[in-house]
């Protein structure tokens, strides 16, 4: 814009100027009018300076046509981005206003939620224990108490009904876990939820396994004394 101005000022100088001549030059040709010599000269001068400046007047519309053009676009850019910024703007307060409020996950440790989750099952709270359960089983999988955690999760799904349930923990736990001391407990209810869902066959394998793999354990003792009462 700067350059503009002083191209239009300097442009403006030029036509003072040349005017001022074309004026002393038509002058001079009245004065000289009886020399024809001369006064073709002072002709095709003013001739070409005529055309100077008719050239200069066009280039100055011209180049006023294209600042006026660009302010215009200027102009039209700002509007642009104006309203860009408001619907970003926009955007962003519902972006703030949509998003969930997370709450913060509190750190427990593994011993006071497995203790948790105990305390539930024996008040027969078996919903909010097998909850605390799975989140013990999916948090502390390498705990020393991972695997009574899933002992007692199948405990919750047996005491609250769900027997199938009951059996896919109790037979997680002798896949993951067979070193497990539970495992013959676990055994012992995979027998006990055959025999309410009356299945008497797999009932009868899995209290007898207990008494073939661990006859020695209290569970055995309970799977003698449900097979005895078959007979």
């Amino acid at each position: 814009m700067y350059r503009f101005k002083s191209w239009l000022f300097k442009s403006f100088f030029l036509v003072v100027l040349l005017v001022s001549f074309v004026s002393c030059s038509s002058f001079n040709f009245k004065k000289s009018a009886g020399n024809s010599e001369e006064n073709d000269t002072e002709q095709k001068k003013i001739s070409g300076l005529e055309s100077e400046l008719t050239t200069i007047k066009q280039d100055q519309a011209h180049l006023e046509l294209q600042m006026k053009n660009k302010d215009t676009d200027i102009s039209k850019l700002q509007d642009t981005v104006s309203k860009l910024e408001k619907k970003i703007s926009v955007l962003e307060k519902n972006k703030t206003a949509l998003k969930p409020v997370q709450k913060q996950k509190k750190f427990t440790k593994p011993s006071v939620l497995y203790k948790k989750a105990r305390n539930l099952l024996v008040e027969e709270n078996y919903t909010d224990a097998a909850a605390l359960f799975k989140q013990f089983i999916k948090d502390y999988p390498q705990n020393s108490l991972a695997d009574n955690a899933v002992y007692w999760l199948g405990e919750c799904h047996y005491s609250s009904g769900d027997y199938k349930k009951a059996i896919l923990v109790f037979q997680d736990l002798e896949t993951k876990y067979p070193k497990s001391e539970k495992i013959p407990d676990a055994i012992l209810k995979l027998g006990f939820s055959y025999l309410s869902l009356d299945d008497s066959n797999r009932a009868h394998h899995y209290l007898k396994k207990v008494l073939k793999k661990y006859p020695f354990s209290p569970a055995a003792v309970k799977a003698q004394e449900k097979l005895g009462s078959f007979e």
